[in-house]
């Protein structure tokens, strides 16, 4: 009799873990597809790279990894290695000579001004080199470092190489325009981060004018105007065009027909070091276009983007499914804290990707999925969901979990399939009931067909 209750017992049991309990909160509502995108204001360049230098953090990705002609930005390139490669710049003396200037002229490169015969300082070639954009300070560097512009541009090509700048090669040391002297945003950004680390070259992109030392044709020194900051926050600008980026530190500029304009910079924006790379820009008349799109992105990050806390180590996120277990689901919560740069709350967003299920047994701290940050319709960052509780493995929970993967959610499926379990069971307790009768009945019979004995 007992092992008919147990019989009849079971398939109720397992009506009962189905139909109580929860399969688990759904954690990740409105996905990515539904975020809109971020108003920009209107650009010139086709190509935009902007970070936060101080955490990494992507604010905008336009075409960061198409090929672009970089131009002048080339000359960040040709000043860091000159500054590498010439200790003591200030007093080392570096005489202009016809072969560094051949064809310059012709090519129609942009020079800071100096004449063969003039021995200025190599740090005042450097100054040629980035504030008026002197291809005859670039050539002059590169034939006393390397001894001609070819060897130079070997140094150039390893140098990229050591920064992961896989995407680049250079040809020359100015940015004349060559077919095979091509980069990107995104490789110019590793090159001008790790000049950022140089304070020589960046006390040079801050300077507003320099004058060289004394020479053969400059008596009183050839005064050299930084082409990037003549364009910005200037009380008296020389041009009708100027620009006001508050916290605007420095940057190389450049311009072909064929890379149109180019700006690399960065700017202290609401506390935060702000990185900048845009190209292939045009608009006319106006020169030059990739520095008004800079000033416009700056300035759109400093209106729209402030630094919070978007996530915090041990934020609920709800539950998930765990199989196997009599408890069928276990809290997950956000393993780090994360704080970015962020748009308003409207316009971040927290979605939340966890697995489908665990399988028991699980520990307190194991991975449970994802959690991502989004700013406007862009990922910015993102954590682990961990599980807060452990669960063990038992075999109710293996019988729940055979039932609801069964079921596949439809509680109809279960009921079907224990109904049919539970007439099967009654057929079954049926016939061994009337077996048992039976014997009975069999054993009564033979008892009275016994000889009976006084």
């Amino acid at each position: 009799m007992k092992i008919i209750q147990k019989l009849f017992f079971l398939p109720l049991l397992a009506l009962f873990l189905v139909c109580c309990g929860e399969n688990g909160e759904n954690i990740a509502e409105n996905g990515p597809e539904t975020y809109r995108p971020a108003d920009l204001p209107d650009l010139w360049c086709d190509y935009v790279y902007m970070i936060d230098a101080d955490n990494g953090q992507v604010i905008l990705d336009i075409g960061s990894e198409e090929k672009m002609y970089p131009a002048s930005m080339t000359k960040v390139m040709t000043s860091i290695i000159a500054i590498e490669q010439i200790p003591n710049p200030e007093d080392v003396i570096i005489e202009f000579t016809r072969e560094m200037m051949e064809g310059l002229v012709e090519a129609q490169a942009n020079r800071a001004g100096f004449v063969v015969g003039d021995k200025p300082t190599a740090l005042d070639h450097i100054y040629g080199d980035l504030l008026p954009s002197g291809a005859d300070c670039s050539r002059a560097l590169a034939f006393y470092i390397a001894g001609d512009e070819e060897s130079f541009v070997k140094l150039m090509n390893e140098k990229a190489k050591q920064l992961g700048m896989n995407d680049t090669h250079f040809v020359n040391t100015s940015g004349l325009h060559e077919d095979d002297h091509y980069t990107t945003c995104r490789d110019m950004m590793k090159l001008y981060l790790y000049c950022m680390k140089n304070p020589t070259f960046m006390e040079i992109i801050q300077t507003q004018v320099h004058q060289s030392i004394p020479v053969a044709h400059y008596r009183n020194g050839l005064g050299m105007t930084n082409f990037v900051l003549m364009y910005i926050n200037q009380e008296k600008p020389r041009y009708d065009q100027n620009y006001m980026i508050p916290g605007f530190v420095g940057g190389k500029s450049g311009y072909t027909n064929e890379g149109q304009y180019t700006l690399v910079s960065n700017a202290e924006i609401n506390g935060r070091n702000i990185v900048l790379v845009n190209a292939h820009g045009y608009n006319e008349p106006h020169y030059p276009a990739s520095i008004e799109d800079a000033a416009n992105l700056y300035n759109w990050f400093r209106d729209t983007y402030q630094t919070r806390t978007a996530l915090t180590r041990g934020e609920s996120f709800g539950t998930i499914r765990v199989k196997n277990t009599r408890d069928r689901e276990v809290p997950v919560q956000a393993a780090e804290t994360i704080t970015l740069d962020l748009p308003d709350e409207a316009n971040t967003h927290i979605y939340a990707e966890p697995v489908p299920y665990l399988t028991a047994p699980v520990k307190a701290g194991d991975i449970a999925g994802k959690v991502s940050v989004y700013a406007y319709d862009q990922k910015v960052g993102e954590t682990d969901l961990v599980i807060t509780e452990s669960r063990e493995e038992s075999f109710l929970g293996k019988l729940d979990s055979f039932l609801l993967d069964l079921s596949a959610g439809n509680i109809w499926v279960v009921s079907l399939f224990l109904i049919c379990l539970l007439v099967i069971l009654v057929c079954i307790a049926i016939i061994l009931s009337l077996r048992r009768t039976m014997k009975r009945r069999k054993k009564k019979r033979l008892n009275n067909d016994l000889p009976q004995t006084k």
